[in-house]
């Protein structure tokens, strides 16, 4: 259950954050802020199928180990950058994992 309240977090927090990253990072446009959630579900989209696939060959336990590890280094990651484009691939790394763990059993 905490498990996917975490990702629901991760996944829901974004817009919130987009504001400040806006003020913060000094971005000229809303397009460029944009770009952040844009490369969060990009990833998703491009790890949906071979997640299936990672878990099958290798097993449940490896993939999950990595399926929440990643999220933590993407978002502390996130938390530490100080330059637009290491924040655009710190919001990547997040949920490309997160679909490892989202298979159902």
């Amino acid at each position: 259950m905490a498990f996917w309240f975490t990702i629901s977090f991760i996944t829901n927090i974004l817009g919130p954050l987009i504001p400040d990253i806006i003020h913060n990072f000094n971005l000229s446009d809303l397009a460029m802020a944009g770009f952040i959630p844009t490369s969060f579900f990009l990833a998703y989209a491009i790890m949906s199928i071979p997640a299936g696939l990672l878990i099958d060959r290798f097993g449940e336990k490896p993939v999950l180990f990595c399926g929440f590890l990643m999220p933590f280094i993407g978002t502390i990651l996130f938390a530490c950058m100080h330059t637009y484009p290491m924040l655009l691939a710190s919001s990547f790394i997040i949920p490309v994992w997160e679909w490892q763990c989202c298979k159902p059993c």
